[in-house]
């Protein structure tokens, strides 16, 4: 495994705490500036963390295997992304990775071809633009393309294309790929600017834990207070956004460049759908989903595993006991 230096982090560290006296320093990362990375933005920006006593630097890291990498290697405290990527890594090296807390619990995409796509068919023999090889979006994709009747890497090839969703679109616009999933509301962007819309993913697969606040315990269970102490600056920055929707569609636009009316129309999605889970919990019956979507990608052999071979949430029951939300 590559091993990521320190020294990129500080390249790409994009927002980071100020200082704060006798307060332990955390790393976390995220893939792009989108909704699933909203709380962890406002978490920083409306000092949440700090409240708790720590300092919470973000990193840009585009790519979710870049992340599990650094994660591994002990350069990155929180891993920020999808829970394939934990069970894939656990099945393959018999890793001890944990999703600690929940944060985006489905994964509404909009597969979306270029403007010269008229139909899924027309993806037979194209390059479509994925985050990763495997895990996440990937997956789904992967799994609603099968359910179309087009099987990877027969009918058609994969590009990946760090930084998510935003990156993803952008790619369609150069004409570097001819199709995509994009995350809500970056799906409703591409069509109004022309793109084809060809179908919705959660029409396979609706129920799913998707963006999560992922540990490696190596370093977790010595530093259990800091990972107290953020899962619940990250728990009162999805109340916050509950609370706030107007407010948390302004700080869209303002912090993450997303337009209205975009920005509170994502907004609007993501709660009245309770795609953010409001307490951080972790959804056993959407992890169960990815489970069985890499006992069918050939990844986990044999008897599916329970979720809770994949999750530790003592961190979480600690944070919200300290909350009062127990």
């Amino acid at each position: 495994m590559k091993r990521i230096s320190l020294s990129v982090f500080s390249v790409l560290c994009l927002l980071c705490a100020p200082g704060i006296a006798n307060a332990q320093r955390v790393t976390a990362g995220y893939v792009s500036k989108d909704l699933n990375y909203l709380p962890f933005f406002i978490g920083l920006k409306k000092g949440l963390y700090a409240r708790e006593g720590i300092q919470v630097d973000l990193v840009s890291i585009g790519r979710a295997d870049v992340q599990l990498q650094a994660l591994v290697a002990g350069e990155l405290n929180f891993a920020n992304i999808n829970a394939d990527n934990i069970i894939v890594w656990n099945e393959r090296t018999n890793g001890n990775l944990k999703v600690a807390a929940g944060s985006s619990n489905a994964a509404p995409y909009l597969l979306i071809g270029a403007k010269n796509i008229k139909k899924v068919d027309d993806l037979k023999g194209q390059r479509l633009g994925v985050a990763s090889l495997t895990g996440g979006a990937t997956s789904i994709l992967l799994a609603y393309m099968k359910s179309k009747g087009l099987v990877h890497p027969k009918d058609f090839s994969l590009a990946i294309i760090a930084g998510g969703t935003p990156a993803r679109l952008s790619a369609l616009e150069s004409n570097a790929i001819a199709g995509a999933v994009l995350g809500i509301p970056f799906g409703d962007i591409a069509v109004d600017r022309g793109f084809t819309k060809l179908g919705d993913t959660t029409e396979v697969i609706s129920n799913y834990q998707f963006n999560n606040i992922n540990i490696n315990p190596a370093w977790a269970e010595k530093n259990r207070q800091a990972v107290v102490k953020f899962i619940k600056g990250h728990i009162q920055a999805l109340r916050w956004i509950y609370d706030h929707p107007a407010d948390a569609a302004d700080f869209l636009t303002k912090e993450l460049g997303l337009q209205e009316p975009y920005a509170r129309r994502g907004i609007d999605y993501y709660i009245n759908n309770k795609i953010y889970p409001i307490n951080g919990n972790v959804t056993l019956a959407g992890l169960k989903v990815n489970i069985e979507v890499q006992v069918q990608d050939g990844i986990i052999k044999g008897t599916p595993p329970p979720p809770e071979k994949y999750i530790d949430v003592s961190y979480l029951r600690q944070a919200q006991k300290e909350l009062g939300i127990q």
